[in-house]
């Protein structure tokens, strides 16, 4: 009998060190994913950024525009944004002017617009960076004054332009 109880605790052990390991393993999968989460929701985008492209068509009115000297922003080595100037076919700025630009991101094409200045200038910045090239899509719809024009550019990741 004596022996029997000896052996017994000894079967014990190895049931408590691989309910241990168990505990252990669940513990690490739900740091890893509370990790995963916290990381995920600092890197969102927010939703302020983008907006809704208008479905109205583009004005055939007023004089010819040009999309000039479209090239990604680079900071620290990486394309941060796009930059460029919406003039008239003549040269002139066009000012006040709203730029659409469309580019895929996260699974869906995603829509930010920015405002030329009085040079024609306008840029902006996305909630990424990239390397190879970002087709991207820049529609002006124009007004009475000047025309509406839609173009797709690949914006290179490096500090390329495109003309």
């Amino acid at each position: 009998m004596a022996g029997k109880n000896a052996a017994e605790p000894g079967r014990r052990r190895p049931r408590l060190q691989s309910a241990l390991l168990i505990l252990i393993i669940v513990v690490l999968i739900l740091l890893a994913g509370w990790a995963l989460v916290n990381v995920g929701g600092r890197s969102q985008i927010p939703p302020s950024d983008f907006v809704t492209l208008p479905t109205t068509q583009l004005s055939p009115n007023g004089e010819k525009v040009v999309f000039e000297s479209v090239s990604n922003i680079n900071q620290n080595g990486l394309a941060v944004g796009v930059e460029g100037y919406l003039k008239t076919a003549s040269g002139a700025p066009v000012t006040g002017a709203l730029v659409y630009m469309t580019y895929y991101l996260q699974g869906s094409y995603r829509t930010q617009v920015a405002t030329t200045d009085q040079n024609g200038h306008f840029e902006a910045r996305f909630p990424m960076n990239w390397t190879g090239e970002l087709p991207l899509k820049l529609t002006y719809f124009g007004d009475d004054q000047h025309q509406g024009l839609a173009q797709t550019f690949a914006i290179p990741g490096d500090s390329s332009s495109v003309q």
